[in-house]
């Protein structure tokens, strides 16, 4: 294999090709066939040449970053974008890069592998391999970049592509604690959110044994506190880990168990680079960023050589603006309360139907009458219901003599009664000789005590007969 940049030209097994087109094919390959084709390789891929690869686009697009193209937060962590790791730039990639800058990174990314053939031990037949597999379906960028970090391992004394030591101070300045939690999730680290006192007590004596202060009787004096104890006594010595782990105990736990882990690593020490694949050097000014990004789009990205970009970025922000106005009348659109137009309806009056009655005829009634339930309605002709009302007064008029009958006849015997009591003598009874004499019980005295009131009762039963009577006479009328 020979290559020759000046020509653009790759010579493999003594043909040559274009180094451009060879690049374009392999950059067409799906994510799980450049994972099938890396993992099973003696020399694997540094995990670094990945981030050098989306580094080299990320340079791009950070020149041309303007105050509302990200929260402030994320731009003060943005000042600490030479030290990002793997994750923390394909979180980048991810947030401000588009499809073109997925399609660059894939090129960048085999033109780093090319770059790197001798170190890699990459041969002809290779190349040749993967120039000839069929396309299949890309997919985005997340699944792409989770095949090739599947597929990469570290250097000596690196961790996530970046030095360790630089890793260490970027995570407590540029990391939140859920992306550590996320970066330890990434490597199947079992990071937890607070100490057990197990594990507490496992970190407190490595770090003793660290410092050289460890024995057995501090062992023995700490194994019979409870975790409050632990956490008292820790202060007091100067151990620099709580239960509740802060950002920097959290920091200081991830890599406590990471020193206590075999780390795979790849045999390539040495990647070729050039000054593309380097992380930008510039500036943030972030006096120029609207916290609640409201105000209008401004420059706050500042690098060496930024002048030749002025007109570019002057272009950035001009369309950043008219994004934003296209964006704002789209809200206000929305908020345009809806004006429906008024339809004059007219109100029809419609003239109501009258049922139509049919009377049955003479020769129908009689029968008619007999197929008629007694609950229904039966129309009568005018001539027969004046008679039936004048038969019913009649029978109501004979009623209320022969009841005005009944009652002086009734209160003419009361009369008569009281008269006779009048005349006869009082006779006095001796309550005494009545319970000794058997013709005298209760029902008797009731009877002569009670005599009034026989008559009246009498003559109040007559007239709630009679009334009954009329009302029986009245209904048999009626039906």
């Amino acid at each position: 294999m020979e290559l020759n940049y000046s020509k653009n030209q790759i010579i493999l097994y003594g043909k040559v090709c274009k180094l451009d087109t060879l690049i374009n094919k392999l950059s067409s390959l799906s994510g799980e066939q450049v994972y099938h084709f890396l993992i099973d390789r003696t020399t694997q891929l540094p995990r670094r040449i990945n981030c050098m690869a989306m580094i080299s686009v990320l340079n791009n697009r950070i020149k041309f970053l303007h105050s509302n193209s990200m929260p402030k937060d994320a731009f003060v962590k943005l000042q600490y974008y030479a030290s990002y790791s793997e994750q923390q730039l394909f979180m980048l990639f991810n947030k401000i890069c588009d499809e073109t800058d997925f399609q660059t990174y894939r090129k960048n990314l085999f033109s780093l592998i090319i770059d790197n053939y001798q170190e890699l031990n990459l041969n002809d037949g290779e190349l040749m391999y993967l120039k000839n597999l069929n396309k299949q379906s890309i997919g985005s960028f997340p699944d792409y970049f989770n095949y090739i970090t599947g597929a990469s391992l570290e250097q000596d004394n690196t961790f996530d592509g970046q030095d360790v030591t630089v890793l260490k101070n970027n995570l407590q300045y540029s990391a939140s604690n859920q992306d550590i939690f996320d970066l330890a999730g990434k490597y199947g680290v079992p990071l937890p959110q607070r100490l057990k006192r197990e594990e507490y007590l496992e970190f407190i004596f490595d770090y003793l044994k660290r410092k050289g202060t460890y024995s057995e009787s501090v062992q023995n004096e700490l194994n019979e506190m409870n975790i409050t104890q632990i956490s008292t006594y820790a202060r007091r010595t100067g151990i620099p880990m709580q239960p509740n782990m802060s950002k920097t105990e959290l920091i200081t736990y991830f890599f406590y168990f990471l020193d206590q882990c075999e780390i795979p690593t790849t045999s390539m020490s040495e990647i070729k680079s050039s000054p593309k694949y380097e992380p930008l050097e510039f500036r943030v000014d972030l006096q120029a960023i609207d916290s609640f990004g409201t105000s209008e789009p401004k420059r706050v990205i500042y690098y060496a050589g930024d002048h030749e970009d002025s007109s570019e970025m002057a272009e950035v922000i001009k369309e950043a603006l008219k994004a934003e106005e296209e964006v704002q009348e789209e809200i206000i659109e929305e908020t345009k309360p809806v004006v429906e137009e008024e339809v004059e309806t007219k109100v029809v009056e419609e003239t109501p139907i009258q049922p139509v009655i049919e009377e049955p005829k003479e020769e129908e009634k009689e029968e008619n009458l007999e197929e008629i339930a007694p609950w229904k309605f039966i129309v009568k002709s005018q001539e027969q219901a004046k008679a039936e009302e004048e038969a019913i007064l009649a029978a109501k008029k004979e009623e209320e003599l022969l009841a005005e009958d009944i009652i002086n006849e009734t209160l003419a015997q009361i009369k008569t009664k009281e008269v006779q009591e009048e005349v006869e003598p009082t006779i006095a009874i001796d309550t005494n000789k009545v319970e000794q004499n058997p013709e005298f019980g209760s029902g008797k005295i009731e009877s002569l005590a009670n005599s009034k009131s026989r008559l009246v009762l009498l003559s109040v039963s007559l007239g709630v007969a009679a009334a009954v009577m009329i009302f029986i006479v009245v209904a048999m009328l009626v039906l």
